[in-house]
């Protein structure tokens, strides 16, 4: 599982864990893949710990690592809590997370060997930026559902509500070679 981003100052980054490290275990369990460690971390209280095994630079290490409450992480990081899903009103992905996408062109689905949707841009504070999404990228699943058109995209996130898990298999264009990566997180 690659960290694709640490937040300064979050559980992560205090338990050393850097960008580009590849976590390979929790609490001496090998992880299966991405949704693995999203269920098994969001399974943990907040305030519990857990020892990450990962690779850096091609070393093995390992580092023991709070669990956060999500909304007092992001709220002492400066961020602002995911608003509520109040009215339906817009896009349901600005709404429910935050952010803007597009089909991806038949070009850049050629090249990632998947169709998917791209992230146009996300909303400060959002879900989706508090996740560490970012425009470019390109979402070709979400809880393991294709949304390689928009319709799908819309379907799927019209069955996700308030307290879901949600994981998203994404690619980034620019490094497509690296493969997905898989970014989530309980929907508040």
């Amino acid at each position: 599982m690659l960290v694709q981003s640490v937040k300064p100052s979050g559980p992560a980054d205090k338990g050393g864990l850097k960008t580009g490290d590849i976590i390979t275990t929790i609490d001496g369990r090998a992880i299966k893949d991405g949704d693995d460690l999203v269920n098994e971390i969001a399974s943990r209280r907040p305030g519990s710990t857990v020892r990450l095994g990962y690779m850096r630079d091609g070393k093995a290490a390992d580092t023991t690592v709070t669990i956060g409450d999500r909304e007092k992480v992001f709220a002492d990081l400066g961020g602002q809590a995911t608003e509520k899903d109040s009215d339906d009103q817009g896009d349901a992905g600005e709404t429910k997370l935050g952010i803007v996408v597009r089909e991806a062109s038949p070009a850049t689905a050629a090249k990632l060997h998947t169709p998917g949707v791209v992230i146009q841009s996300v909303r400060s504070g959002s879900f989706a930026d508090l996740q560490g999404l970012e425009p470019g990228l390109v979402i070709t699943r979400i809880n393991k559902q294709p949304v390689g058109t928009k319709e799908q995209y819309d379907a799927v996130l019209g069955k996700l509500k308030s307290g879901d898990d949600v994981v998203f298999e994404v690619v980034d264009p620019r490094h497509a070679d690296q493969g997905v990566n898989y970014i989530g997180g309980t929907l508040e």
